[in-house]
């Protein structure tokens, strides 16, 4: 008997067998994932590739910023230092009456004398040479002179008085013969003057020269300027013997002293002034400021030291100050 043909024979292709519809399917599912997946991945690797430019780009950006900020800042930096304080715009401190003094330097002591041991209270260089250079502001010369020789002190005649046209520093050896000491330099006068000179300035010279007499003044040295300000200085410093001999003066003028000039000077306060080791500070002012005259007395070791400052508009604090301070140092 022969077989009837079923439905499904009936719809197979006329080309050959029938395939599964088993085979049909798979087919084509693995076609169409292969095909999405080539066709997504060209996107993502073209934003990484666009990320990771970006990225350089703006670390290359920020690396540049970094330096030139760097090197900005080095600049500014080297600029500022290389000046001085007072040369930069903001920084300058104000004028405040103070000088412009050289280089403070020592004199040399003559020939044959030895550095003194420390604590003698003895000065064993030339007084002249202790004295405060003039400033610049006074005509002085901005660069330290060179100390002056052991033996460039030449004799004079026996008259105490000053003599304009020759100023000089006369004072009293111990033998009793007056000398010359030192010349007048650029811009500051050196009077000529004997050891009891000092005393006539003050409303009681006769003590003055008595204390003088007795204690054997042996030197004395003066130097006086006028700054642009009209600010007039003068210093005087007498020597004596040992200290024990110069402490009278001083400890008379600290205590009783009186300017004929000045004579309502009052005691000042040297409260917050650099303290200066071995040298004693006295001052003596109006208790209102602006003082028109101020004075200081100085006692080193075996000199004592007198500074006048006068001006009629007043004279600076600054400048007081500093003109006590540096001839301090010089005594010290």
């Amino acid at each position: 008997m022969t077989d009837s043909a079923t439905p499904q024979d009936t719809a197979a292709p006329a080309g050959g067998p029938a395939l599964p519809e088993e085979a049909h399917g798979p087919a084509v599912e693995e076609t169409g994932p292969a095909l999405g997946e080539s066709a997504a991945a060209a996107p993502e690797d073209g934003e990484r590739t666009a990320l990771r430019a970006r990225r350089r780009r703006a670390a290359v950006r920020w690396g540049a910023a970094v330096a030139v900020c760097a090197l900005a800042g080095t600049g500014t930096a080297l600029a500022v230092t290389a000046q001085e304080r007072t040369d930069l715009p903001g920084l300058a401190t104000p004028k405040d009456g103070r000088y412009t003094f050289p280089a403070l330097t020592l004199p040399q002591l003559p020939s044959g004398r030895a550095v003194p041991k420390e604590n003698t209270n003895r000065h064993a260089a030339p007084l002249r040479g202790l004295l405060l250079p003039v400033p610049v502001e006074a005509g002085g010369s901005p660069t330290a002179s060179a100390a002056p020789a052991a033996g460039g002190r030449a004799s004079a005649s026996a008259s105490t008085s000053p003599s304009p046209s020759a100023p000089a520093i006369e004072s009293a050896t111990p033998s009793g013969t007056p000398s010359v000491s030192g010349t007048p330099l650029a811009g500051g006068a050196e009077d000529r003057v004997a050891c009891d000179a000092v005393a006539a300035a003050w409303s009681d010279p006769g003590v003055l020269r008595a204390l003088l007499l007795q204690h054997a003044c042996r030197d004395a040295a003066v130097r006086e300027w006028t700054a642009a300000d009209g600010t007039r200085t003068q210093i005087r410093l007498l020597s004596f013997g040992s200290r024990a001999e110069a402490w009278p003066l001083f400890d008379r003028l600290q205590t009783r002293g009186a300017l004929k000039d000045a004579p309502a000077l009052e005691h000042g306060d040297t409260t917050g002034w650099d303290a200066v080791p071995g040298v004693e500070l006295a001052v003596r002012e109006l208790s209102g400021a602006p003082s028109g005259t101020r004075v200081a007395l100085l006692s080193a070791g075996d000199v004592t030291g007198v500074i006048t400052m006068t001006n009629p508009k007043g004279v600076a604090t600054a400048a007081f100050r500093q003109v006590v301070t540096l001839q301090s140092d010089l005594l010290a």
